[in-house]
């Protein structure tokens, strides 16, 4: 499962302390939890607190000597293998399968699939999960024979497959959309011998020969691997840029069209290529994409802890109605034009039966359905959601939400892995109050400075995401100062802070960063930052898709990446 990992604590909520070793998590932590886990993508390091206000082993400054706070700059690290292979992921090549098959009831080709490990790097499509091993070599393998044993289990079947009727002209015809380019004069001759041994082992008939290629082709590397090979530094070729284009905008394969447009030379300039990929953004499939993108970007479709499984509001009902709505506003963020922008101030979001109590909505409407939810929220991170997702029963999880903002929106790193119970509240005693007391002793650096202050923002939202104006009793306190790249800025709560980060060049920089590190399936690194940037002050003007188009019409994209230096 791409969610986090169940980690079986049922009897406390734990706080993150930046006390000890850090770990080395991508992924979300459980929600309850307090995160454990939330440090970057790569490598391990100790972390201490500095005691005499220089900075910490995290790279944060201390206010012991200085009071003042130095901002956590973007997280550069990494370890891309900068790979010529890109092996298909277990989406790209179902996809690709029942394309190229012509299949007209999609079958679940890759239920059996063993799924990449989520959490040890921003993306589970990054190149460093995607391997072929002994698993991966059995799962292929079964699932080619089912495969062609579907394109060719009846006479309507191969006709939708393809209209050759001749071995050579299968091979060929066939060859070339599962190869996303012409097969070699040697490689026709190969497959012939293959269709005339399908014949030879299972009867003589044009159905058995076709199978046995169909076979043969899905467990090619040619097929399962997405090449970008020749001199590095150079421009990829037509057909290496269909195929990128089409594999990372549709999660699927170039069709014939777009392969005769790469034979046509149609592919060779960047007016072109914006061209077809502007096309393939108004796809419904795009779509699809780009809410993979934002699921496992800002963690859409976390699961509820079993340690909240007493709490009666947390129902199924609920739970599949707080990651719909999520889903479907991204959608629309994406679908209408919209950008980062509106994912942190955007005042439209989805209400359904289960949702409306907790948004204070009377009557509740009996589906799903975009509602303006009120100026007191602004953004998606100001949602029941994300609030709820990062609670802790009744009360705010205010270190979770800190840290999500931390590391998805801001791209700080943030060390953490040591944990400790988080105690009742006690007599006139805010949640404010008991995290901030928790955390002075070890974490202050950290924790007061940076993630405190982001989830000290939302102290006005309960456990539930539901507003509310007291805490124990006592008036609620949001606000707080944070130390952007560009200035130390306040703010009195969540929404001046999500238009602080609307504005804020490190949040740009960062939403282009986790879009280049999806769009080009590898971590982002220090030598990518100029590149990285650049998008990053287009990303605060433009939208996602024209994002996307910047993206694609950048050497970054469009060059054989050399390496290594």
């Amino acid at each position: 499962m791409r969610n986090s990992i169940q980690l079986g604590i049922a009897f406390l909520p734990l706080i993150l302390a930046a006390c000890g070793r850090v770990g080395s998590s991508a992924g979300h932590g459980e929600p309850g939890s307090a995160g454990i886990g939330f440090s970057g993508s790569s490598g391990q390091r100790e972390v201490g607190t500095s005691g005499s206000g220089g900075a910490d082993a995290s790279g944060i400054a201390g206010a012991g000597a200085t009071g003042g706070l130095k901002p956590i700059d973007t997280n550069w690290e990494g370890a891309p293998i900068y790979t010529r292979m890109a092996r298909l992921t277990n989406s790209q090549w179902q996809h690709a399968v029942i394309d190229i098959l012509r299949l007209s009831a999609p079958p679940n080709l890759v239920e059996g699939f063993e799924p990449a490990v989520a959490g040890t790097t921003d993306f589970t499509n990054n190149e460093r999960l995607l391997f072929v091993a002994a698993r991966q070599f059995s799962d292929f393998e079964t699932a080619a024979e089912a495969a062609a044993a579907l394109a060719t289990e009846s006479p309507h079947a191969l006709a939708a497959l393809s209209a050759e009727t001749t071995q050579e002209g299968f091979v060929r015809v066939f060859g070339r959309r599962a190869f996303r380019r012409p097969l070699t004069h040697d490689e026709e001759v190969t497959y012939q011998r293959v269709f005339t041994q399908g014949e030879s082992l299972y009867g003589t008939g044009f159905a058995n020969g076709a199978s046995l290629v169909i076979r043969a082709m899905l467990q090619s590397p040619q097929f399962l691997y997405r090449s970008e090979l020749g001199p590095a530094s150079e421009p990829l070729s037509a057909y290496e840029l269909a195929s990128k284009l089409s594999f990372w905008l549709l999660d699927t394969t170039p069709g014939d069209a777009l392969l005769d447009a790469a034979a046509a030379g149609k592919l060779d300039s960047v007016e072109a290529l914006e061209a077809i990929a502007r096309q393939m953004l108004e796809d419904p499939r795009a779509r699809s994409v780009m809410r993979d993108f934002h699921d496992q970007l800002y963690h859409l479709n976390s699961p509820f802890p079993e340690s909240w499984a007493g709490v009666p509001e947390y129902t199924d009902a609920l739970h599949a109605e707080l990651v719909e709505s999520s889903y479907r506003f991204f959608d629309d963020v994406f679908t209408q034009a919209g950008g980062l922008l509106d994912i942190l101030t955007s005042n439209r979001g989805y209400v359904g039966p289960n949702l409306a109590p907790l948004y204070g909505i009377k009557p509740a409407p009996s589906a799903l359905e975009a509602r303006l939810l009120g100026p007191s929220r602004s953004g998606y991170f100001m949602q029941v959601p994300f609030l709820l997702f990062n609670g802790m029963d009744h009360d705010p999880h205010s270190i979770n939400r800190g840290v999500a903002l931390e590391i998805g929106v801001l791209c700080g790193l943030v060390p953490s892995i040591e944990a400790v119970p988080i105690p009742p509240l006690g007599p006139n005693q805010t949640n404010r109050q008991r995290i901030s007391q928790l955390t002075d002793s070890c974490g202050a650096p950290c924790h007061a400075g940076h993630i405190n202050a982001l989830g000290f923002a939302f102290e006005n939202f309960d456990g539930l995401g539901q507003e509310r104006q007291t805490d124990n009793g006592l008036p609620v306190d949001t606000s707080g100062r944070y130390p952007f790249t560009e200035g130390v800025k306040d703010f009195a709560g969540a929404k001046e802070l999500m238009t602080m980060l609307a504005s804020s060049t490190q949040a740009h920089t960062c939403y282009a960063k986790k879009m280049t590190s999806y769009a080009l399936q590898r971590d982002i690194v220090a030598r990518d930052s100029a590149f990285v940037e650049t998008l990053g002050k287009a990303s605060g003007s433009e939208s996602i898709k024209e994002l996307a188009i910047s993206l694609i019409e950048a050497p970054a994209f469009r060059v054989r990446e050399a390496g290594n230096p």
